[in-house]
C-alpha cells in the first residue's frame, strides 16, 4: 500500500514539474501577470470618487500668509463648518498643491480649492478674478456643490470687505456708525431668515445611516484576474495535448493531473497578484495575509475544477467563463458592495472565491 502510495506521490510530482515547465513556456501565462500588472496599477493610481466620498481638501499658496489673514479665516470657517456639521462636506487642509492634485487625481478626494498667493492684498482691493483654483477630476459627482459651499462662505467674508471699503462712496462719507450698523444688519441677515423665510416643521423620522466600508479595489482586481486565470486555464482539459493526457487516465489520477494543471498554471500570477496586494495595499498583517492568500488560491482551483466538472463541455464552458467574471465583478464588494442594496446578494458573494475573501478582509481591517 506505501509502495503504491509512493508511487502516486513521484508520479504527481514528475507531472507537477513538467506541468509548471509547460506553463511557464505559454506566452499566456506571462500576459496574465502583465495585464494583472498595468490594470492594478491603473486602478491604484486612478480611482473614480466613491459615490459616498465628501472630503475636500484645501491649499493656500501664500505659505506666509498671517493667522488673521483672509485666506486663513476662509479656511478655519470652513474647517469650523466641517467640525460642527453645518455642512455635509469633509474640508480637510492639505499642506502642498501637488499632494492635492494626487489626492483628486487618485479619487481619495472629491475635489479641492487652492487659494492664490495674493488672495488678501488682491480680496482688500475687491479684486475677486482668480482669487480660488477649483481642481476636480471628470468624475466628481458633488464637486459643483462643494464648489457652491466654499463661494458661499467666500462671500461672506467679502460682503464685510465690501462693507468696510465702499460705504465712502455709497454713502458719501465715511462714517464709523454707518459701517458698524451695516455690519451688524449684515450679519443679522446671514444668520436669520429675512431674506429666505422659512416654516419650520419637525418630525419624527429615521436618521440616514451612513456605511464607512472601505472597498478594496486592489485586492479584488487581484482576486478576479485569479480566478479569471484559472477559469481560462482551465478550459486546457478540453482542448490541446493536456485534455489528451487527461482523458487517458483512470478518474482518481485524472483528477489529480486536473488539480495539478490548475495549480500550476496559476503560480505566476498568483505570486505577481501578492506582491502587488503588499505594495499597494498592506492593511492586513503579513502573515495572515500569506495564509489568507493560500488558501483563497486554493479554494479558486477547488472551485474551478469542480465548476469545469459541473460543465463537462468544451463550449459551455467557455460560454460560462464571461458570466462568472461579470457575476463576480458585481456582486463582490470591489467597487461596491450592491449588498446594501440588496442584501439577499451578501451570502450569494461567498459562492465566489474572491467574495469570500473579500468579505474576510473586510471583517479583519475593520
Amino acid at each position: 500500500m506505501s509502495e503504491q502510495k509512493n508511487a502516486h506521490l513521484r508520479r504527481g510530482s514528475r507531472w507537477f514539474v513538467l506541468l509548471l515547465k509547460r506553463q511557464l513556456k505559454r506566452p499566456f501565462l506571462w500576459v496574465i501577470a502583465l495585464f494583472m500588472v498595468i490594470s492594478v496599477l491603473a486602478i491604484f493610481y486612478v480611482t473614480a470618487p466613491d459615490v459616498n466620498n465628501k472630503r475636500i481638501l484645501l491649499y493656500s499658496a501664500d505659505e506666509n500668509a498671517l493667522e488673521d489673514s483672509y485666506s486663513q479665516k476662509l479656511i478655519d470657517d470652513l474647517l469650523t463648518a466641517s467640525q460642527k456639521n453645518d455642512t455635509i462636506f469633509e474640508f480637510e487642509r492639505i499642506e502642498s498643491y501637488d499632494a492635492l492634485i494626487d489626492e483628486v487625481t487618485r479619487g481619495s478626494a472629491e475635489c479641492g480649492f487652492v487659494l492664490s498667493e495674493d488672495f488678501d492684498e488682491r480680496i482688500a482691493l475687491c479684486d475677486t478674478s482668480d482669487l480660488i483654483e477649483y481642481v476636480a477630476s471628470n468624475y466628481t459627482t458633488k464637486g459643483e456643490v462643494a464648489r457652491e459651499t466654499v463661494f458661499a462662505e467666500f462671500f461672506e467674508i467679502y460682503g464685510r470687505i465690501l462693507i468696510d471699503s465702499e460705504s465712502y462712496e455709497i454713502f458719501g462719507r465715511d462714517d464709523s456708525e454707518i459701517t458698524a450698523w451695516l455690519t451688524d444688519e449684515y450679519d443679522r441677515l446671514l444668520s436669520g431668515d429675512d431674506v429666505f423665510n422659512a416654516d419650520y416643521q419637525t418630525v419624527e423620522g429615521i436618521k440616514a445611516s451612513e456605511s464607512d466600508k472601505k472597498m478594496q479595489p486592489v485586492r479584488g482586481l487581484v482576486m478576479i484576474l485569479i480566478t479569471m486565470a484559472l477559469l481560462l486555464n482551465g478550459s486546457e482539459k478540453f482542448y490541446g495535448s493536456a485534455s489528451c493526457v487527461s482523458k487517458a487516465l483512470p478518474f482518481g489520477e485524472k483528477t489529480r493531473f486536473e488539480i495539478l494543471l490548475c495549480i500550476t498554471g496559476i503560480i505566476v500570477p498568483g505570486i505577481t497578484g501578492f506582491v502587488l496586494i503588499r505594495t499597494l495595499d498592506p492593511s492586513v498583517d503579513v502573515i495572515i495575509d500569506i495564509l489568507l492568500y493560500i488558501i483563497f488560491v486554493m479554494a479558486a482551483v477547488i472551485w474551478t475544477f469542480l465548476l469545469s466538472k459541473l460543465l463537462n463541455n468544451a463550449v459551455s464552458y467557455m460560454a460560462w467563463i464571461m458570466t462568472f467574471l461579470i457575476a463576480q465583478v458585481i456582486i463582490c464588494p470591489v467597487w461596491q458592495d450592491v449588498s446594501e442594496y440588496v442584501p439577499s446578494l451578501k451570502p450569494v458573494s461567498y459562492l465566489f472565491p474572491a467574495g469570500a475573501y473579500l468579505r474576510i478582509i473586510e471583517y479583519l481591517i475593520h
